[in-house]
């Protein structure tokens, strides 16, 4: 069959650019309770609300529902080898509405449930996590966190909005016509209702152009559903929901900034489906018909695409690489509201350039409210979670992408290998008391460092220091300038240290990273290898982030690239990777045995990151209570040839936080 011909069949129903996917390669393995495959989560039928999250630290999603009929009003779902254990959350009726989600909010390690209520209530509350003890407990203790105002609250959203580099909440008070902005206290626990910020105060939509059609309950604009990134490129991260972008300007207020206000959207996504410049914006009615948009931002503008010509009740939307070719792709889901029989489950395949001409039918027909698209058995592929709000509840349907295959990413024996510590996550302590600080190391269980300086003592002192309090060095690092100038100084110096990997850990340049420092650094390297390779040496680069989305491209794939492997290694850091926009598990997979080294640091959750190679010291937390699945991300390290492992925190409490890590890092054993 020719494109054309496939292009008039799409056409006709209704799918005009889209051409289906070939799907050989995947199977959906559906669950659902309507067939005993998982317990039926509760007896009421409007299940409002579903968030994900790894309530129980093994490394493996596991999701909560919410109903606000009956009690049980929240339940989770643990995921149990190849099975789901359902406990209970409020085990109270409560009127909980859409917009659940998790969050940390006392900053314990474990993952927290924010939710609002209904027309029936005013309230915000947060359930705190009893982890690890979830067989005794009859419900997770509730906290207020909002006690007035009208009725009504839809949708709740963190992540650091302000740019201070701590947690924020924003939530949609429907009653109020008001979206809310509040910091996260540093003692949620205290019972105080946190400070509220209105960010947008909106009106009944009378001058909107209404377009497509609208339940009853939409006479006015309940506005709902939201989206976070860093639309403009500042470091710091927007708000996105009911057709606009809420931008953060000082003096706890926010600039409102049109997308497109002539439809009563309901649901956002935000990321970069065209490569280059601003993210995309992607909009959509959860309730109602109206098409499915994506917006580019062109000169001062943002550009209207229509992706789909109808979508009835797209309640489920989020954008990701569904099939790994590091283009984003679109997944939406529909709802059964107004007899939607034909309620549809699909993904819509990207080429990185803003358009979708293959398409994924996971189901039609069932009803999908407020679902989920995230790996829900840890083998490292993409699933559904399928949560009706009132079709055929109640009800909750799971689709396992090729089942449950090899569970990479859970706790149980993910990682043995020895470990040490970078000595600059000591810094503050090694300025005081050198001998002190490092005195703390072996009762800590460690006996390997990496090292940055001297901290005002001489080689051969700080050497003397270390074997002192039983200190091995295998990495050193140092200046690029030294490097230059005088590398037999640094060859002198490792070979008084025994240590085998020396590197360095920035690349001179200018505010931007580029092609000629690029083209610098490749040729400086190679020789700086080769020269240390001659004294038995091995040489490696540690890089900041920087490099990995510049005007000139990718740059880390150049230097990869360009150096040669038995000359120059690498040294991930975990932390500055991600900040920087790339994937850990990526290049690992992609460059094996490249990477020797690897800095076991973690960025903290709702960071957006930049390519600067600098951030705030808070932005460090300990491994296991930021973004990062380190059981999978470890496993594959060690099959991709890593062979020296250090934590690194550069937090300044990061005394405080070394135990923990090594606490954390010794469970995945």
């Amino acid at each position: 069959m020719n494109k054309i011909k496939q292009l008039l069949i799409a056409s006709l129903f209704g799918l005009t650019g889209l051409v289906h996917a070939q799907q050989n390669s995947i199977n959906w393995v559906h669950i659902s309770s309507k067939t005993g495959g998982i317990e039926t989560p509760f007896s009421g039928k409007e299940q409002t609300s579903a968030a994900v999250a790894d309530f129980d630290n093994d490394g493996i999603n596991d999701f909560c529902i919410s109903e606000r009929t009956t009690a049980p009003a929240m339940v989770w779902y643990q995921r149990q080898d190849k099975v789901w254990k359902k406990y209970v959350v409020e085990d109270s009726i409560l009127f909980i509405e859409a917009g659940t989600t998790a969050f940390d909010v006392d900053a314990d390690g474990d993952m927290d449930i924010i939710a609002g209520g209904d027309w029936r209530t005013n309230q915000v509350w947060w359930w705190e996590n009893p982890y690890p003890d979830f067989e005794n407990v009859r419900s997770w203790k509730r906290y207020l966190i909002r006690n007035s105002g009208e009725n009504k609250i839809h949708d709740q959203m963190t992540g650091d909005f302000d740019g201070d580099c701590k947690p924020d909440l924003v939530f949609w008070a429907q009653g109020d016509q008001t979206l809310y902005f509040s910091r996260i206290p540093s003692n949620p626990k205290v019972f105080s209702e946190w400070k509220l910020i209105p960010v947008y105060k909106y009106y009944t939509d009378g001058q909107m152009e209404q377009h497509g059609t609208y339940p009853s309950f939409k006479g006015t604009n309940e506005h709902e559903g939201f989206a976070k990134t860093d639309i403009d490129g500042d470091g710091i991260q927007d708000i996105i929901g009911g057709g606009y972008w809420f931008k953060y300007i000082g003096n706890d207020n926010f600039s409102n900034n049109i997308v497109d206000a002539s439809y009563a959207f309901s649901r956002s996504a935000a990321g970069q489906l065209i490569k280059g410049d601003r993210p995309e914006i992607v909009l959509v009615v959860g309730d109602g018909s109206a098409p499915l948009y994506m917006y580019e931002y062109q000169k001062n503008t943002w550009i209207r695409k229509e992706i789909l010509p109808r979508v009835s009740n797209g309640h489920s939307l989020n954008i990701i690489d569904f099939d790994g070719d590091g283009n984003l792709d679109i997944w939406i889901a529909e709802m059964t509201l107004f007899n939607n029989t034909n309620a549809t489950n699909r993904i819509l395949l990207g080429d990185g350039k803003g358009n979708f001409h293959n398409e994924i039918f996971i189901s039609k027909g069932i009803d999908l409210h407020e679902s989920e698209i995230v790996d829900l058995d840890g083998d490292g592929d993409l699933d559904i979670l399928g949560k009706p709000f009132n079709g055929d509840t109640p009800r909750l349907d799971i689709w396992l992408q090729n089942g449950t295959g090899e569970t990479i990413s859970a706790r149980k024996e993910a990682f043995n290998q020895p470990f040490g510590i970078q000595l600059y996550s000591l810094r503050f302590e090694l300025a005081k008391d050198v001998h002190g600080t490092l005195a703390l190391l072996k009762p800590m269980g460690i006996s390997e460092v990496e090292i940055a300086g001297y901290y005002d003592n001489t080689a051969k002192d700080f050497k003397k220091l270390l074997d002192k309090n039983g200190l091995k060095c295998s990495s050193m690092l140092f200046g690029y300038e030294q490097f230059s100038e005088d590398i037999e100084a640094i060859i002198k110096d490792a070979k008084l240290f025994g240590a085998k990997y020396i590197g360095i850990a920035w690349i001179p340049h200018n505010k931007t990273f580029g092609k000629e420092a690029t083209a610098i650094a490749i040729k400086d390297f190679n020789a700086f290898g080769a020269k240390l390779k001659q004294a038995g040496l091995r040489f490696f680069y540690h890089p900041h982030g920087y490099e990995f989305d510049t005007p000139d491209g990718n740059m880390m794939d150049e230097l990869l690239e360009g150096t040669k492997p038995d000359l120059v290694t690498y040294e991930l850091d975990i932390f500055w990777m991600i900040h920087g926009g790339a994937d850990p598990l990526t290049y690992l997979k992609k460059f094996p045995g490249r990477f020797e080294l690897m800095h076991l640091k973690e960025l903290r959750n709702d960071i957006p990151g930049n390519n600067t190679g600098s951030a705030s010291d808070e932005t460090s937390v300990s491994p296991g209570s930021g973004v990062t699945n380190w059981p999978l991300l470890l496993r594959q390290a060690v099959n991709s040839g890593v062979k020296k492992y250090f934590i690194e925190d550069e937090a300044k409490n990061a005394i405080d936080q070394i135990p923990v890590t090594i606490k954390f890092i010794e469970s995945l054993k």
